[in-house]
Formats: structure tokens, C-alpha cells, sequence
């Protein structure tokens, strides 16, 4: 439109656009939406490099590339189309979806999926005239806004609002600085939020603009038709460096230099305005409709036309504000220019009410002057708007949940996902540069392809481009090593990614996922891993070659380890280790020790200043509209003292922001005298103390700041206030539109702990400069003191400001106020100098930050502290380390894993550990508690069964097929109270009452007494050898499958003989035997007939009642439960020949009717039905997830979610109230407790090492666990408070027989 030098070219040339780069967003014509939004950091199109990381800058690409990289775009097209197939993943990684399985192998680089957008949703205001919607947009700020954006809050989400539009200075001055300025705020945002775009137009289209370019035909056609030619000339210039060639609008201070002067500002605005209407008035006249259309718009048109117009999912969630009056016939004199604004005017509310549904317009009566009016008016509509917008962003909020690509799966979190695409989408940016290193890659590509076993460094000083050549090398290992597995980190990019920990620890779970290796327990530090990760390392280089690349191993932040003595010296075979550093850091001295063979220290080496001067010039041309020979002199003189990319980067980017003005830029020769450079010239702009005070607040942030976090501090300070402007703070919203404009290439977006997106350093060196200019100790010690009094709410409690106040609670509704809880012990920290007591010894706060955030972040927090070794936070730091693990699975844990942690020490003479300890004992909250940590064994006959006694809730009953050994447990103390070795190979176990058991022995069942130990009776027959299914009827008989799997056999179990069979037909063979718990109704699969169907038979009269078969469907009758009295029977069901996920069906075994049907969408992978009052199905799913449906309503009354894999093990308690979920594969080991009326998760358990069986017991009161590698069983208690749980009172059995071991005679087996 009217900014463009041509419209209609818009989408061909964006050279001609603005002087702000294309990573800036300038004021042009969107292009349609994408609506699959991609979290970028705005300006990584140039592969800047990792956050917090000083390569970032040295790996920018240029717009116009030179002939060397036009001719490296061919080889590199030459070799995509060159490269062989990749080979296929192991038979574990196909279980994941493609996508997840790429990034988890790196190979993710040419098709990632875009990142999902972040938590994070923007108001973005469209006004045409400021002045005329005060009290609605006063409405909005000050009543709507504060409590929508608790709502998104309490859901984990940030509400953010954009409103440049307040009459200020910069709007008054009529040019195309403010309209880029709203274009580029818009573009901003929607690279990483939700918009909602909410116009405020009336009867007007606001302020008129001069198109900023005019396309030379279109130019020269209004000239050769104007009666006032030299009214245009004076004001248009052509630019023939532009491509096309256009007109340019010239500045306003060429021909009115008063408007530089403040004292004479306003008579020159006066004026400028006045030249305003003439030139308009000679463009109405003299071009025709569609040029009007396209040169003649104001801001409000645009901003429509870049949301509404070119996003039908934007005008789905537009609100347009119409404040409707009768507006009288336009008198015979109206000027020609506001009659054209009419007509627009009319186009864009046509085209508004072709795009938008009724319910989005909010038609409004205009209202009297009358304060009482307006008060009622503003009410209604704050009321309304409210009302709106809450369903509108409660609807983002849920489909943003539900379309998340990179959610938990087979045991992997969402979170390791998240991070391996935000390091995967980086690298594809930092590859992009046209930076030529081939003696360096050649370098990598020899290390790569040879037989050297020590790790290869990369050094060189800071801003000379170690980023990209990692980034490059780390894509063309696809097409050297296709079949290798690839691992790329870029440190400081994400939290994930900060400290040499987490480093680590993401290296180690990839590593352990590509191994198949998940059965690892690692304690939370550098030592520990350091142990650990050789081992998975070979492990996961043993079959496909790995290679792992560090970038920037130097930028670990503070609140970590330092240490680099988990770096190995010598490597596997098959794995390359690739690192990056600062050859001025302290880490590479140590680094070099540990590197052997000299020859793989590689130093990267600066570019020639041949190179560097075109990459300057393409930089230049990236960042502006044409290049003229003041420009070009200033590249070949700017080069000749440095020629490092990061520099180079700021230098071109300086241009642009004087490109329209007469200035002349010295270079300095250096990134931080430039930089400063840079910093002095804003300061003319934006005021020294603004800027100061800004850019110091967020260089002191852990991680950045959010956009609404910043607007909240800005809006505190009177630096940022006017009393021109409807609200005072206004000013602070164009401030900070502005300071992101002008360091568009410095800042960016980081994706941070919760899913919330911050503002931040993209470079280490542009927070170092920042820190030397404006942040000596009192500035510093400012910033830290109001980023605390932010997070700790102390704002909260002052008056005014009602739109930017924020309370700062721990827990908002449903979420953790996870930015407190990160941000605010960091703050403390650097103000007081310690947190000990404050944050780490509380242990409240530790369950919130443990909960809400995560355990590495608490960790963080206490490395910030130096304690003593022996002290009570060393102690504490200790035992989290050690559960690190399980609370990043669950922080609700907490109590449950230091109360294992913390029950073998003494805490005599630690006043806060033995509180602490008192505390876990009766936790605060239901908790599973340990009974007593489970001691190591070298055994390697594991527990498979683990079941519970009928009538006696306070014992269970454990086989261990391979140890031939069945113990009978006191649940309460943990205890054997029986035991049977010298059980012939037992396969399985049956209970028939608290004293005798049925086992499955040498394909024989035999009748024991647990209470004597004696074998009772053998029955007669051999089962068969691989279905041995077999249940009981009553206590005086069993149901077995017959060896031939034709027949049922009832089997007496006092005598042994087979009572009767029962048989289905000729040629039928069963797969599948259920037994109601009454034993009155039996049901079986026959895998003989097609469909499958299933077998019903009444055993208490002995028929055959139902052959219940669904056309084109198979019963997977693996897949089935029956209510205890045999009333419904639910199976999984599959579609013939039909690769759509099964589903459920419930029969009415009263009737034989098929009850109930359901199709979740998804794999079911276990199932059970409960008994209780309620009647439930509950089913477990491949996505993690559980549903309880309803069987009396057919709902799903609940959706159960925590897994991290597929849920394949569910057991209930005896009253089908409660259930017992987890893994089965151990995938994810962790085992949840549900109450199934209320649909809560009571408690969470995850032991350190896998388990080989579990059950519910003691009335849904205590879990038993068999682990691996350890003896015994692990008995968890479920505790909450002082509450105690009933005393029972039971003994199993003959007392004098307690603990009695058992030794069975070989000769009764013979």
C-alpha cells in the first residue's frame, strides 16, 4: 500500500520497502498468515547465533548473496539432490512419529516441523483516531485487560496488549516512521503469539499519510497530469538504486528544518501539515481509483488489511469497535481529500463486514457528553468486551493444547522435544550465512570420515563465526555420514541448554533414547554425568556412527558448574565430538590440557578483507532499500581494522537507521565500540536515561523479560509517563515498540521455562557492552532492586496504574507463576548476596519452584550459593540432585523422594533438616511414601507377579518365575510372612482364597497352601504351552484352556479331574479366557473365525450363551475386562484390513446387545472396568493417556494426563474406586494413583530404578513394587498430614508359622 514504492511489486522486490531489514518487519503488505506459526528469533533468518552466545552475530546472511555463495546455493542444491537415502531407524525409534523420531537423531534439519507458538496471546489495538475512542480504549486498559490477563495467567499463558496509538509526538509528526513502527509491532508479535486484533473505527480513517515511494511510471504519469508539478518535485526524489526505480518521499527536515528544533516544532508540524493537504489534494486529482487505493492509506488500513484481510484466522478473533452516528450530508465546498477518505473509509467497513461474523462487530450508540453517560457506556462495553475476549482466548488456550506436535511420548518428555526443535530450527538459521570457512569444514569433514578418537576443538575470539561453521558442519554431516546419528547444541540458546548440567543432562537422554538405554539413575551434577555419559556414548554409537557438536561450550552461565573434567579424553570408535570456544576463555586453557593430539585444536581464522567487504555490502543491501556511493565508500573504509562478522553485523545495521538522513557513521574498528556507537545514537533518539534504565533491566533478568513484564516495569517509572496522552504510561508502550525496532537485530525471542517467550541479549557481547556503559554497581543494584519488587508484588500494593499493576502469588488458579518463581530467588540473590534461608531451606517455596518450574531450577538457585560441604543447603542440594530425575518427572513428589532421600541420615543438629524430615514423614499433601529405601542385590531372578490376597487387605502375594520362590508380605511393615522356594518353574498365579493358590507349574496346575507351604493337589492335564490361560469358577473349581485349544475344561481342585468341557464347535480354537469375579460368566476368543467374535457361556448352568461378532471387526480379546458379577464385558476392537485406530465396545451380557461404543482416536493399549457404584471403563492409550468413561451415560467423564508413554498397565483397587496407572515397559517408570470419581491425580511415585511388577493394595492405601536389581519388594504408603490410617489388626495365618521360609520336596513335582 502507500508505504510501498510499489504495490503491486510489494511481493516481488521488499528492497524497496522500508530501511528496516526484512528481519525487522517493515511497513508493508503481509503476506497471507501462516497460520502454523514458527517461534523465530526474529532475526535468525541471518543464522545469528545461540542466545546468551557470541557467535550469534558473526552468522548473518545476506539478502543479495555474491557470486561465491550463488555458486555454493547450486553446489549445496547439487548435493540435496546427490544424497543418498537415509537409512532406517532401529526397531525403538520407528515407535515414535517421524517428526519426533527426526530431531531425536538430528536429522530433523531439512524437514522440521515449525515450533508451535509459545504461551503468550497479544491484544494488538487498530485505532483510526486516538482522541475519538478514549473511554473504549480506557475501558479496555483498565478494566478488560487486568482481568483477562489473569484468567490466561491462571492457565500458564502471558496476555500481552499492544496500543501505539496515543497521539504522541511521533504520531503527530505525519510521516512513515510511526506507521513502520505499528507494522513492525504487529509483525512482531505474530511471530510468536496468538493476535486478536481489535479495531476502533468509526467515522474516520485518521490521520492521511504521502505514500512513502512511488513507483517511477506511476510517478511520472501524476506529474505529466498536475497542474502543481513542482509542488511534487520539491517533495519527491528518484531513487534509481532502488529495484524497480521509484520516487521517493523526501524528509521533512530537507525542506522544514524547524521540525529538528524543539522550541520550534510545533509551527513547523503546522506547516508540514499544510504541505500534507496540498499534495494529497493534487494526488486525488490526478490519479484514478486504483492508484488512490494503493498510494493514498492510513494506518488504520493497513493494520486492517495485514490481520483481518490476509488471515482468516485472525478475522475469526478480530472485535471491531463501531461507534455508529448519523453523519449529516457533506456540504458542496468539502475538500476533495476528505471526500476520498469518505470513500475509503466506506471500502474498508464494506470489507470489514464481509470478513468478520455479526457477533464480532460490536455496534455501539455514541454517547453524550454527560460524565455519568460515559461512565454507564464504558461499562457496557468493558462488560461486552470481557465477555468476548474471554471466550476467544479460553478457545487459544484449548486448541493450543490440543495441537501441540512435540507432547510426551514413549517415556520421552515434551520439554526434551521442545528443546531439540528450538536447537534444530536454530541450526537450519546458522547455516544460511555466507560465511566461506572450507579449510575449517574440510577440517570437520576429515575428523568426521577418520579414525581419530579425540574430541575436536574449534577456537577463535569472539564474533568470527564458530556458530555458523558448527551449524554448517552439523548439515553437511548428513550428506558425509547420512547414516549417523547427529547431536547439535548451541549453549545459553535455551535454558535446556544454560549450564553444564543441563547441557549434560539433554546430551546424556538423547544419547540414552538412541541407545535404547533408558534404565539409567544419574544424581543431578557434572561428576555424576561425567561417569554416566562415556557408557552411553559407546552404547549409542554402537550400531550407527554419533556425532555430537558443541557450540560455545565457554557460555555456560554462573549458576552452574564450570567444570569440564566430564570431557573424555579418548573416544569410542564410532562417535565424534566436536566443540567450540572461546580461545580467550579461561575453559579453552583447560580444554587444551585435556586434548592430546594438537592437531584437533582448530583455530578459526579471520576473514580476508576481500570476503569481508561483500559480506558488508550484502548485509547492507539485506538491511536497506538501495545502495548508494556514500554507502559503498563506507564499506570499503570500514573493513580495513576488523573484519569479525559480528561487527560487521552492526555496522550494516547502522545504515539502516540513518539511511533516509544525513549522518555519517564512524567505524571503530571493534564490536564494542561499535556497539557503543550504535547505543550514543539511540540515546539522541530515545532519551539516554530511558534507554539506560531500559536496557539495564533486561541484562539484569536470569533470561530475558517478557513483553507485558517490561511494559510493567517501564509503566512504574515517571521517565516513561506524559500527561498528554489518555493513560500516563502510554509512552512506555512506544518506547519499547521503538527499542525493538532499533535493536531488532540484537534482540531476540527465547522460549523459556513454561512456555512463555522473553526478550532478550542475542549475544553475549551486546550484554557485556550494555553492562560497561550503562550498569556500574549502582545501576546494577537499581535494576536488580526493582526486578525483585516486580516479582515479589510489592507493586501490587501501591494505587493507580490499575492496568500495569500485577499481583505476584505463587500459584494463580491452575498454574505456578512459573516467571516469579524463576526469576525472583536470582534477584534476591544479586541484590542480598544470599538466599539461603529465604528460598533454599523453605521448604514451601522449594515445592512451588519444584512443581511450578522445575528441579533444575532449584538446583541453579543453589549454586548461586557457596555452602559449606556438610551444611544444611549442601545436604539438601545433595539429596534434590539425587531425585533430580524423578521431580523433573513430578515436582508433587517432593515429600515422597526426600523422605526416601533423607530417612537413612541423621539430621541431629540440623534444626531446618529435621523439620524438613519431620515434614516429609507427614507430608502436607497425599504422598506416596517410601516404607524404607530397597536395598541393592546381585540376584537376577526378578518378582513378575505381585497380587493381592482376597479378605486379607494387609497382605500380598509375589512370584518370581526364575528364582521358583512365592512370598506372601505384610503391606504395613514390609515384611515376609511366608515363603515357598523350590517352586518348579511357576508361570503364573492365581489366588483362591487367602490361603491357597492355584500356580501355573511345568504346564501343570497345582493347589498350594501358602499358610503350611504344602502342595495340595496336581490336577490332571497339560495346559497349553503358550496360551496356559486358566481362572476360577468357584473355590471348589477353575476353568482352564484345554492343551489343543478346541475345548474349556472345569477342573475340580480338590480331586484333580476334569469335571466337564465345554466346546464351541468343530475347528475352533480359542485365544483368550475371562472369568467374572463371581466365576459365573466366562468369556473367550476364537481365532479360527473371521471376524473374530466372542464366546459367552453362563458357567453355572454350563451353556453357551452368545457368539457376539461386529461385521468387518475383530475383538482383541488381549484387550478386555468384565465386571466382577459378569454384567458387561468391554474388548478392544479393530477394523479389518483398515489401518484406523481400534477401539472400544461394551456388550450387555443380560441381553447380549452391544451396550456401548467409543473411538478415542487413538490406540487403546490397556483396559479395566470397575465395579463400583459409578461403573467405569477406564482405558490407557499409546498418546499417554487415560479416559474414564461413563457406562451408565456413555460419556468420557474424565481425561487423565501425566504419562509420558503409552499407559499399558492399569489395576484397581478392590472397590473400583481408585486406580493404579503406569508403564508396563517401564518407558516411563513413574506410577500414578487416580481417584476416578473426581478425576484427580492423588499422588505420583518414580522409583530410581525400573520395576518388574506393581499392584494396588491395602485398599487403594499402598502401592508394592518389585524393582530391578533390588531385593525385596518396595512398599509405598499413601500419607497425608498427621491423619493416620486405620489400624488393622490382622495376622496371616498360623502366627507361629510368621516368617517361616519353606523349602518344597522335587519328589512331589515327580
Amino acid at each position: 500500500m502507500g508505504s510501498n514504492c510499489s504495490s503491486r511489486q510489494a511481493h516481488k522486490d521488499k528492497d524497496n520497502n522500508s530501511p528496516c531489514s526484512e528481519d525487522s518487519p517493515c511497513y508493508q503488505l503481509a503476506k497471507p498468515e501462516n497460520n502454523a506459526g514458527d517461534v523465530k528469533n526474529n532475526h535468525r533468518d541471518d543464522g545469528g547465533g545461540g542466545a546468551a552466545h557470541p557467535d550469534d552475530g558473526r552468522t548473518f546472511a545476506a539478502a543479495v548473496p555474491n557470486k561465491t555463495n550463488t555458486a555454493q546455493s547450486k553446489l549445496a542444491s547439487k548435493e540435496e539432490k546427490q544424497r543418498p537415502k537415509e537409512p532406517p531407524l532401529s526397531a525403538a525409534l520407528l515407535k515414535f512419529p517421524a517428526h519426533l523420531a527426526n530431531l531425536l537423531t538430528g536429522r530433523a534439519l531439512d524437514s522440521s516441523k515449525p515450533l508451535k507458538k509459545t504461551h503468550k496471546i497479544a491484544l494488538y489495538v487498530c485505532a483510526a483516531d486516538s482522541q475519538d475512542c478514549c473511554v473504549e480504549k480506557g475501558a479496555l486498559h483498565n478494566v478488560v485487560y487486568p482481568e483477562l490477563r489473569a484468567v490466561c495467567r491462571g492457565k500458564g499463558y502471558e496476555l500481552h496488549i499492544v496500543d501505539l496509538h496515543w497521539k504522541t509526538a511521533l504520531e503527530k509528526q505525519q510521516d512513515h516512521e510511526f506507521p513502520e513502527l505499528c507494522l513492525g509491532e504487529l509483525a512482531r508479535q505474530s511471530e510468536i503469539a496468538y493476535v486478536i486484533p481489535i479495531i476502533f473505527l468509526n467515522d474516520s480513517l485518521g490521520t492521511p499519510l504521502l505514500p512513502k515511494t512511488i513507483e517511477k511510471q506511476d510517478f511520472e504519469f501524476a506529474l505529466n497530469s498536475a497542474d502543481n508539478k513542482e509542488l511534487l518535485q520539491k517533495w519527491y526524489k528518484l531513487d534509481s538504486h532502488a529495484q524497480p526505480p521509484c520516487y521517493r518521499l523526501q524528509p521533512i527536515g530537507s525542506h522544514i528544518p524547524g521540525v529538528k528544533d524543539e522550541a520550534e516544532n510545533e509551527v513547523a508540524l503546522n506547516e508540514w501539515r499544510l504541505e500534507i493537504e496540498r499534495i494529497l489534494a493534487v494526488m486525488v486529482e490526478v490519479f484514478p481509483a486504483e492508484l488512490r487505493n494503493t498510494y493514498l492509506t492510513t494506518v488504520v488500513e493497513q493494520e486492517v488489511h495485514n490481520t483481518v484481510l490476509m488471515s482468516q484466522e485472525l478475522a475469526k478473533r478480530s472485535i471491531w469497535v463501531w461507534r455508529t452516528t448519523q453523519r449529516p450530508d457533506d456540504p458542496p465546498e468539502t475538500s476533495t481529500v476528505l471526500l476520498e477518505q469518505r470513500r475509503r473509509l466506506e471500502i474498508l467497513q464494506d470489507n470489514l463486514k464481509g470478513q468478520l461474523a455479526e457477533k464480532h462487530i460490536f455496534k455501539v450508540p455514541s454517547t453524550d457528553p454527560d460524565a455519568e453517560q460515559q461512565k454507564r457506556y464504558a461499562q457496557d462495553l468493558a462488560e461486552k468486551l470481557d465477555a468476548h475476549l474471554r471466550t476467544t482466548v479460553l478457545k487459544i488456550i484449548s486448541e493450543d493444547e490440543a495441537k501441540d506436535p512435540l507432547k510426551p511420548s514413549m517415556g520421552v518428555s515434551g520439554e526434551l522435544f521442545q528443546e531439540l526443535a528450538q536447537q534444530a530450527n536454530y541450526c537450519q538459521r546458522a547455516a544460511q550465512c555466507n560465511i566461506n570457512r572450507e579449510e575449517v569444514i574440510q577440517h570437520i569433514k576429515n575428523y568426521i570420515l577418520g579414525s581419530s578418537v579425540t574430541p575436536l576443538v574449534l577456537h577463535g575470539p569472539k564474533g568470527c563465526g564458530k556458530s555458523a561453521l558448527v551449524a554448517k558442519a552439523f548439515q553437511a554431516a548428513n550428506v558425509w555420514q547420512p547414516e549417523a546419528y547427529k547431536i547439535i547444541k548451541f549453549t545459553g540458546l535455551t535454558p535446556a541448554s544454560g549450564t553444564m548440567e543441563q547441557l549434560l543432562l539433554s546430551i546424556i537422554t538423547q544419547c540414552s533414547i538412541l541407545a535404547g538405554c533408558e534404565d539409567w539413575f544419574c544424581a543431578h551434577n557434572v561428576s555424576s554425568y561425567g561417569e554416566l555419559l562415556p557408557k552411553l556414548m559407546s552404547s549409542a554409537s554402537s550400531h550407527n556412527p554419533l556425532i555430537i557438536m558443541i557450540d560455545g561450550i565457554d557460555q555456560v552461565r554462573n549458576f552452574g558448574s564450570q567444570s569440564c573434567e566430564w570431557l573424555p579424553e579418548s573416544l569410542p570408535q564410532n562417535l565424534k565430538l566436536i566443540l567450540s570456544v572461546d580461545e580467550g576463555s579461561d575453559m579453552f586453557k583447560i580444554i587444551k590440557t585435556k586434548v592430546s593430539d594438537p592437531t584437533k585444536l582448530i583455530q578459526v581464522p579471520q576473514l580476508g578483507k576481500t570476503e569481508a567487504k561483500s559480506i558488508l555490502m550484502s548485509a547492507v543491501v539485506q538491511y536497506n532499500h538501495s545502495i548508494n556511493k556514500q554507502i559503498q565508500d563506507f564499506v570499503r573504509n570500514s573493513v580495513m581494522e576488523c573484519t569479525l562478522p559480528l561487527y560487521i553485523k552492526i555496522l550494516s545495521w547502522q545504515t539502516s537507521l540513518w539511511v533516509d538522513k544525513e549522518h555519517t557513521i564512524i567505524p571503530k574498528g571493534n564490536v564494542k565500540d561499535q556497539f557503543h556507537a550504535l547505543l550514543q545514537e539511540l540515546e539522541a533518539i530515545l532519551g539516554q536515561v530511558r534507554i539506560k534504565k531500559a536496557l539495564s533491566l533486561i541484562s539484569a533478568s536470569k533470561f530475558g523479560l517478557c513483553d507485558s513484564e517490561m511494559l510493567d516495569l517501564l509503566a512504574q517509572d515517571s521517565v516513561y509517563h506524559s500527561e498528554k496522552t489518555y493513560v500516563p504510561w502510554a509512552p512506555a508502550c512506544l518506547f519499547w515498540a521503538q527499542l525493538n525496532k532499533y535493536l531488532a537485530p540484537f534482540l531476540e525471542w527465547t522460549r523459556v521455562t513454561g512456555g512463555y517467550c522473553v526478550r532478550r541479549w542475542r549475544d553475549i557481547s551486546f550484554q557485556q557492552a550494555v553492562s560497561d556503559r550503562y550498569m556500574d554497581d549502582e545501576s546494577t543494584k537499581d535494576a536488580h532492586l526493582k526486578l525483585e519488587a516486580y516479582f515479589r508484588g510489592e507493586w501490587a500494593l501501591t494505587e493507580g496504574l490499575t492496568a500495569r499493576i500485577i499481583q505476584q502469588p505463587n500459584k494463580d488458579m491452575e498454574s505456578y507463576n512459573i516467571r516469579k518463581l524463576v526469576e525472583l530467588p536470582y534477584q534476591t540473590f544479586a541484590v542480598s548476596g544470599s538466599i539461603e534461608e529465604r528460598f533454599l531451606l523453605d521448604h514451601l517455596w522449594l515445592l512451588d519452584k519444584v512443581c511450578g518450574a522445575n528441579v533444575y531450577q532449584v538446583l541453579e538457585d543453589f549454586a548461586l550459593e557457596e555452602s559449606e560441604p556438610e551444611s544444611e543447603a549442601a545436604v539438601l542440594r545433595g539429596h534434590l540432585e539425587a531425585s533430580s530425575q524423578a521431580l523433573s518427572y513430578d515436582g508433587h513428589q517432593l515429600w515422597a523422594q526426600l523422605h526416601l532421600r533423607l530417612s537413612n541420615i541423621s539430621t541431629e543438629g540440623r534444626e531446618r533438616l529435621q523439620a524438613l524430615k519431620s515434614l516429609c514423614a507427614a507430608p502436607p499433601d497425599p504422598s506416596l511414601l517410601p516404607l524404607g529405601p530397597s536395598e541393592p542385590t546381585d540376584e537376577p531372578q526378578p518378582i513378575n507377579f505381585i497380587t493381592r490376597l482376597p479378605e486379607m487387605v494387609r497382605f500380598v502375594c509375589t512370584l518370581a518365575a526364575e528364582k521358583g520362590e512365592i512370598v506372601i508380605w505384610d503391606v504395613c511393615t514390609g515384611q515376609r510372612v511366608r515363603t515357598l522356594t523350590n517352586v518348579p518353574q511357576p508361570a503364573a498365579i492365581k489366588l483362591i482364597d487367602w490361603r491357597r493358590c492355584i500356580v501355573l507349574c511345568r504346564r501343570e496346575l497345582t493347589v498350594f497352601d501358602l499358610d503350611k507351604g504344602e502342595l495340595v493337589k496336581r490336577l490332571k492335564g497339560v495346559m497349553n504351552q503358550k496360551m496356559p490361560y486358566f481362572g476360577l469358577h468357584d473355590e471348589h473349581h477353575l476353568v482352564a484352556l484345554s492343551r489343543n485349544r478346541m475345548y474349556i475344561n472345569l477342573m475340580n481342585l480338590e480331586t484333580g479331574d476334569c469335571v466337564t468341557t465345554f466346546k464351541a464347535g468343530e475347528d475352533r480354537f480359542l485365544d483368550s479366557l475371562l472369568v467374572s469375579k463371581d466365576g459365573r460368566i466366562l468369556v473367550c476368543g476364537d481365532e479360527t473365525q473371521k471376524p473374530f467374535p466372542l464366546l459367552v457361556w453362563n458357567l453355572t448352568s454350563r451353556k453357551l450363551m452368545y457368539d457376539l461378532r461386529i461385521p468387518h471387526h475383530d475383538f482383541v480379546t488381549s484387550l478386555a475386562a468384565i465386571t466382577d458379577e459378569g454384567h458387561y464385558v468391554c474388548s478392544v476392537c479393530k477394523e479389518v484390513d483398515e489401518p484406523s485406530p481400534n477401539f472400544i465396545i461394551v456388550y450387555d451380557l443380560q441381553s447380549g446387545t452391544l451396550f456401548k461404543k467409543w473411538k478415542p482416536g487413538v490406540n487403546t493399549v490397556s483396559i479395566a472396568i470397575s465395579s463400583s457404584q459409578d461403573k467405569f471403563v477406564i482405558s490407557g492409550h499409546e498418546d499417554a493417556q487415560i479416559l474414564v468413561w461413563d457406562l451408565t451415560t456413555g460419556n468420557c467423564r474424565h481425561t487423565l494426563c501425566g504419562h509420558t508413554a503409552p499407559v499399558t498397565m492399569l489395576r484397581l483397587d478392590s472397590t473400583g474406586s481408585f486406580l493404579l496407572s503406569t508403564d508396563s515397559l517401564c518407558r516411563d517408570r513413574s506410577l500414578r494413583l487416580w481417584n476416578l470419581s473426581s478425576g484427580t491425580c492423588i499422588a505420583v511415585f518414580t522409583p530410581d530404578h525400573p520395576f518388574t511388577a506393581c499392584e494396588l493394595a491395602n485398599g487403594g492405601r499402598a502401592v508394592m513394587l518389585a524393582l530391578k536389581g533390588q531385593a525385596g519388594i518396595l512398599t509405598l504408603h499413601l500419607k497425608s498430614g498427621q491423619d493416620e490410617e486405620e489400624s488393622q489388626e490382622q495376622t496371616y495365618g498360623d502366627p507361629e508359622m510368621g516368617g517361616q521360609v519353606v523349602s518344597l520336596n522335587d519328589e512331589d513335582f515327580r
